[in-house]
C-alpha cells in the first residue's frame, strides 16, 4: 500500500479535468517536479479551491498512485494573486513557472528552483525591478543552476547575479542600457538550449506591442 507524503512546493501550473476536478504540475523541494490531481477543487466551497491555483505555494499532503498523486490536504503559505492584476507581471510569472517545468523532472529534488521561483514571484510582486529584467535575471540564474550557462565574457550584471547566492539574485539595480544587455543574453542563452518556444512568450510579445 501507497504511504501518504507530505512535501512543500508551489503550483506551477493547474488546468481543468473532467467536470470539477484540476490537474496540478507543483514543483517539490524533496521530488523535484510532480502531477497531482485535485479531486473536486472546482466544486463550490471545495477545501482545495484556495491551494488549486497557480503560482500558490503551500505544503501539500500527497498519496501516491502509478502515475501521479492525489492530493489529500494542503494548507496555503503564499498565492501571489498581486499577480494577476498586472498583465505583464502575471505573464512574466508564467514565463519563470515554463521555464522551471522544462528543466526540472520528478525524482530529483528542486530546492535551488523552488527557492529561485519564490524569489521571482516576490520580486515581480514589489514592483522593484522590472518585468524584463526580473524574466533576464532569472533566466541567467536557472541556466546557472541547472548546469547549462556558458562563460564567456558576460555584462557585469550578469556576472554579479552569476557570483550571488540564489536569495541575492535580484538584488541589483540597472540602467536602461545594462538591461538591455542583460537581457539580450538571456534570451541568446535560452535559444541556445531550448528545444521550443515558451507559450508565455507569444503573450508577453503581444502585451509589448500594446
Amino acid at each position: 500500500m501507497y504511504q501518504e507524503m507530505a512535501v512543500r512546493g508551489i503550483v506551477l501550473s493547474a488546468s481543468l479535468l473532467k467536470e470539477y476536478d484540476k490537474r496540478l504540475v507543483i514543483l517539490t523541494e524533496q521530488m523535484g517536479k510532480v502531477t497531482v490531481f485535485a479531486n473536486g477543487a472546482r466544486r463550490q466551497n471545495s477545501r482545495f479551491t484556495a491551494v488549486a491555483q497557480s503560482f500558490t505555494m503551500g505544503r501539500f499532503q500527497l498519496h501516491p498512485g502509478r502515475q501521479a498523486y492525489t492530493l489529500v490536504s494542503a494548507e496555503r503559505e503564499r498565492s501571489f494573486l498581486e499577480l494577476s492584476q498586472d498583465m505583464e507581471a502575471y505573464a512574466s510569472a508564467s514565463y519563470c513557472a515554463e521555464l522551471v517545468d522544462y528543466f526540472t523532472r520528478e525524482g530529483v529534488g528542486g530546492r535551488d528552483e523552488l527557492n529561485l521561483l519564490y524569489l521571482a514571484f516576490v520580486t515581480l510582486g514589489e514592483h522593484r525591478l522590472s518585468p524584463a529584467a526580473v524574466r533576464a535575471a532569472f533566466a541567467v540564474k536557472l541556466l546557472d543552476i541547472e548546469g547549462e550557462m556558458r562563460y564567456p565574457e558576460h555584462p557585469a550584471v550578469a556576472q554579479y547575479i552569476l557570483s550571488q547566492p540564489i536569495n541575492r539574485t535580484f538584488s541589483f539595480q540597472l540602467s536602461e542600457n545594462s538591461e538591455r544587455e542583460l537581457v539580450r543574453l538571456a534570451e541568446k542563452e535560452l535559444d541556445r538550449v531550448l528545444d521550443y518556444p515558451l507559450r508565455s512568450e507569444e503573450i508577453l510579445r503581444s502585451l509589448a506591442s500594446m
